[in-house]
């Protein structure tokens, strides 16, 4: 009897052991384990997965009341043949960076974040993001090529983008031209004619620029009016933004009052996103890419939205095709439609945008070669955004911009 008795002692040892050897379901991130690279389908909606599996996302977003109700429709038509049940929630853009600070520290992260594309790379070399790629390896429709140094790091994808939003110079052309002034300054010396004219009137209290301090977006279209870019230097325009900057109207948030202000000339010109000049412009105003397509130049200033997988992400593979499904070709033009943000799809602009699309500005500024990006870094988007903002509100003067600059993209 106990000889029978160590006999099941011993059964149950070995049944432990084997079970202790079993295949681990970690995710395994080492560079020398990820499979070949391969482009994330964005063009081909994923088949219905298992009815039996019943999975659950948890997506955190930063949108207008708007999108979120359009993006919230295109979800629930995902979970209706996936089987997938989706959670959407929604943080105000004032928020929406210590949200994500928060989402990405913690231990209970959501699957999916949204963020500017500009700050992907710098997310997945802190350690915060999973790569994209490795869960779904589809051929499928590739990005704006001007979005890809966004996205891409260590040859891996590590964001999806949603949509594009680029910066355009509005301006009254009734009142430039009351003083004296024809079409949109196009260099450092129009811009310096503008703004003389303003400083010999200072009765009339005019501005001659207006931005945002909260990204450096507008501060980019106004350097590319004047053929500069905002991540190499010209000294001679940060000089002039020194100079020019007390007649500078600048905002830390979005302000109605601006369309008023330009309509009556109180402010000469103002770089805004597209989607404002759609919502608040009028036939009084006219709309410019801060760029012309003889210019050379590439368009920098393009805000773009991208969703990224946080490296605590519960279901990857369920959150990649969530993915896939809001970012098709079908889905990015219903979101054109029903949003007005632009798609950020190579191949919906090469095959034409809707009529109904109406651009102040030709689509073809929006492609670029590929040779252009090859030494472009993403990286140091934060602290670039923050040396832009120190800049323009007067606490960084040339020489200690061009410092934070060199430190930030190093």
């Amino acid at each position: 009897m106990l000889r029978r008795r160590n006999y099941w002692l011993l059964f149950a040892i070995l049944l432990l052991s084997l079970t202790s050897l079993s295949p681990s379901m970690e995710l395994d991130t080492r560079e020398d384990t990820h499979p070949l690279k391969q482009q994330l389908n964005q063009s081909e909606r994923p088949a219905s997965g298992d009815k039996d599996r019943i999975q659950s996302l948890n997506i955190r977003v930063s949108l207008s009341d708007e999108e979120f109700n359009e993006l919230q429709r295109i979800s629930n038509n995902y979970s209706l043949f996936s089987g997938t049940q989706v959670i959407l929630s929604n943080v105000g853009s004032g928020e929406a960076d210590g949200v994500l600070k928060q989402d990405l520290t913690i231990g209970n992260s959501p699957d999916i974040i949204m963020t500017d594309g500009r700050s992907i790379t710098d997310l997945a070399t802190q350690g915060y993001l999973l790569p994209v790629d490795i869960y779904q390896s589809v051929p499928g429709s590739a990005p704006l090529t001007t979005l890809i140094p966004q996205m891409q790091w260590n040859g891996y994808d590590w964001g999806v983008p949603l949509d594009i939003d680029p910066y355009v110079l509005v301006y009254s052309p009734q009142h430039l031209s009351e003083l004296g002034i024809t079409g949109l300054p196009r260099s450092m010396e129009q811009w310096n004619a503008l703004l003389k004219v303003i400083r010999e009137h200072p009765e009339k209290r005019q501005y001659l620029l207006a931005m945002d301090t909260r990204n450096p977006y507008g501060y980019s279209a106004v350097l590319e009016s004047m053929g500069g870019s905002l991540q190499s230097v010209n000294p001679a325009l940060l000089e002039w933004t020194q100079y020019a900057g007390s007649h500078f109207y600048l905002t830390s948030n979005t302000n109605p009052d601006l369309w008023d202000m330009l309509q009556d000339g109180t402010i000469a010109v103002a770089a805004l996103p597209l989607s404002e000049w759609q919502l608040h412009g009028n036939s009084s105003l006219a709309a410019e890419a801060p760029l012309t397509g003889s210019s050379g130049l590439r368009y920098e200033a393009i805000h773009s939205r991208f969703f990224a997988l946080p490296a605590q992400s519960g279901n990857p593979e369920a959150a990649v095709q969530w993915l896939a499904y809001v970012t098709s070709s079908s889905a990015q033009l219903e979101w054109l439609k029903n949003t007005g943000r632009l798609p950020a799809l190579d191949e919906l602009y090469h095959s034409g945008l809707p009529e109904s699309v109406k651009l102040p500005f030709d689509t073809a500024l929006l492609f670029t070669d590929e040779a252009d990006l090859e030494h472009e870094s993403a990286g140091g988007w934060t602290e670039l955004s923050a040396a832009v903002t120190q800049l323009l509100t007067g606490k960084l003067d040339p020489a200690g911009y061009t410092a934070a600059v060199a430190e930030a993209l190093e």
